[in-house]
């Protein structure tokens, strides 16, 4: 395998949509909303708490230094989630723990809290899964889902991850590790 079939998945920022959203590279211009989003703990009680949008409290540095710090070193990849209607920023998508040489990623979604139950969240991984599976040549794409999370492991499910192990504790930066269960699709070439 070359190197440019190995780095597939960073050569460039995609451009997703579907007929109600858009996933793309943020900008500057998400500061503001990428601060309120940040600030919403009934989000971020379900997710790691060394996420990168926390790493520093200016937000256009945070999307200033996206590339250098993630895109760059193919730590991560954060996209912004977009209504298609209105351009209005939801989210983020993110693509993490790339293994090139296993052709696998890990993926995860975090929306703002006033667009929960709006049928984003299903959009945006299934729009995310059809990237990773036929345009970035994934074989194996793993979401970790916190158990207490239940509207994201239902989200999971309908759009093609099985549950393939329970109750793993992982360590997200709490006190204490936290229970999950990981979902995986896998595509057998």
């Amino acid at each position: 395998m070359n190197k440019d079939q190995r780095t597939v998945l960073f050569r460039e920022y995609p451009v997703m949509e579907d007929d109600m959203i858009i996933i793309r590279k943020m900008t500057e211009a998400d500061a503001l909303s990428l601060s309120r989003m940040c600030a919403q703990e009934e989000v971020y009680r379900f997710v790691p708490t060394f996420l990168y949008e926390q790493r520093y409290g200016d937000k256009i540095k945070v999307i200033a230094k996206m590339d250098e710090e993630c895109f760059d070193t193919h730590e991560s990849m954060l996209l912004g989630v977009y209504l298609k209607e209105t351009g209005e920023f939801t989210g983020i998508a993110e693509f993490y723990a790339y293994e090139p040489e296993r052709r696998k990623c890990s993926m995860g979604l975090r929306l703002m809290r006033e667009f929960w139950g709006r049928k984003i969240a299903t959009h945006a991984e299934r729009l995310m899964i059809d990237y990773l599976l036929d345009q970035a040549n994934m074989s194996i794409i793993t979401a970790h889902v916190m158990q207490e999370n239940k509207a994201s492991a239902a989200v999971a499910e309908k759009c093609g991850f099985e549950k393939k192990y329970t109750d793993i504790y992982e360590d997200w930066g709490f006190a204490e590790p936290v229970l999950i269960d990981k979902y995986i699709i896998k595509r057998e070439n």
